[in-house]
């Protein structure tokens, strides 16, 4: 059994799934990085509202401005003050 394996073992969260929903990095509160985003559903400098494979995103914040958005990765800055998923 791997190291991850074990953690979820030990975390008693059963099996590892096969691809992650999204990941995110957070950078201090003034930046994040995410993967696997499906879509942009909305876009303000205080709200931001994804899309991802399974279910949905939302940031919230102060002069938030997206900075990349390609092939499902996103680099969103600003003062970022939640993440929750929806």
């Amino acid at each position: 059994m791997g190291f991850i394996e074990n953690i979820i073992a030990g975390l008693g969260l059963g099996e590892t799934p096969a691809e992650p929903l999204f990941k995110a990095v957070l950078y201090g509160d003034g930046a994040i990085y995410l993967q696997n985003v499906g879509a942009v559903k909305s876009y303000s400098p205080d709200k931001i509202e994804l899309r991802l494979k399974n279910g949905g995103l939302t940031l919230t914040g102060t002069g938030l401005t997206i900075r990349k958005y390609c092939e499902g990765d996103l680099v969103v800055c600003g003062k970022i003050k939640t993440l929750s998923r929806n």
